[in-house]
């Protein structure tokens, strides 16, 4: 439909340049014409200044005739411009690449490290007051019963920091989850993005028929997933085995009983 509706602008374009030139012809007809009356009835000045003047309207004429051109190409631009369709908008621009898991690996480490340290240090203040109370029984002999208390009060001391210890270690087994499952969810949410960004490109800028989408479905998916900053293979290479299998071509799928990061071209 589009091409057809061109051709007829073309056509319209012709025939208008075709009337201009008959015009001028015309127009060159009569004033062929009126040169031949002049001269069988005019004096030699007056038709002097005649021709003159006619060279002059025939110049004009010459002049025009460009301007007329542009101006049609003008118009037929104008009326393109109106009739065409407006192209497809562009995609949006891909999302920026995932951060290096690295340094937020690290900060995540030494949190719990660094708290670890603090009952650590509680530990080796609570060994000091037990030696002394040793070297008290040996030298000063106390009474018993007073050594007794403090060994037990030491004691209980010590258990507490035992189980503050157990709780900042399973604190950090806790951050170690909790990182597997935002750089789980962030690569998945990134392979989504990258997935309709190439699709939506994909679609706006070819034609597709039904006997070949599922082949440019798997194409797009293709491209997902292996751009330079494909968090869908991020994904696949910092998970691995047992969770994830590797297909280089299509498919990145998970062996989780969720089936949480399976490719959307395989729904």
């Amino acid at each position: 439909m589009l091409l057809l509706l061109l051709l007829l602008l073309l056509l319209l374009l012709l025939l208008l340049l075709l009337l201009l030139l008959l015009l001028l012809l015309l127009l060159l007809l009569l004033l062929l014409l009126l040169l031949l009356l002049l001269l069988l009835l005019l004096p030699l000045p007056l038709l002097l200044l005649l021709l003159l003047l006619l060279l002059l309207l025939l110049l004009l004429l010459l002049l025009l005739l460009p301007l007329l051109l542009l101006l049609l190409l003008l118009l037929l631009v104008l009326l393109l411009l109106v009739l065409l369709p407006p192209p497809p908008p562009p995609p949006p621009p891909p999302p920026p690449p995932p951060p290096p898991p690295g340094l937020l690996l690290l900060l995540l480490l030494l949190l719990p490290l660094l708290l670890l340290l603090l009952p650590l240090l509680l530990l080796l203040l609570l060994l000091l007051p037990l030696l002394l109370l040793l070297l008290l029984l040996l030298l000063l002999l106390l009474p018993l019963l007073l050594l007794l208390l403090l060994l037990l009060l030491l004691l209980l001391l010590l258990l507490l920091l035992l189980l503050l210890l157990l709780l900042l270690l399973l604190l950090q087994l806790l951050l170690l989850l909790l990182l597997l499952l935002y750089y789980y969810y962030y690569y998945h949410y990134y392979y989504y993005y990258y997935y309709y960004y190439y699709y939506y490109y994909y679609t706006t800028t070819t034609t597709t028929t039904t006997t070949t989408i599922h082949s440019d479905k798997r194409r797009i998916h293709t491209m997902a997933a292996t751009t330079t900053y494909s968090p869908y293979r991020g994904a696949c290479m910092f998970y691995k085995q047992p969770l994830f299998l590797w297909d280089f071509n299509h498919n990145c799928s998970c062996l989780s009983p969720t089936h949480i990061f399976r490719s959307p071209v395989m729904k």
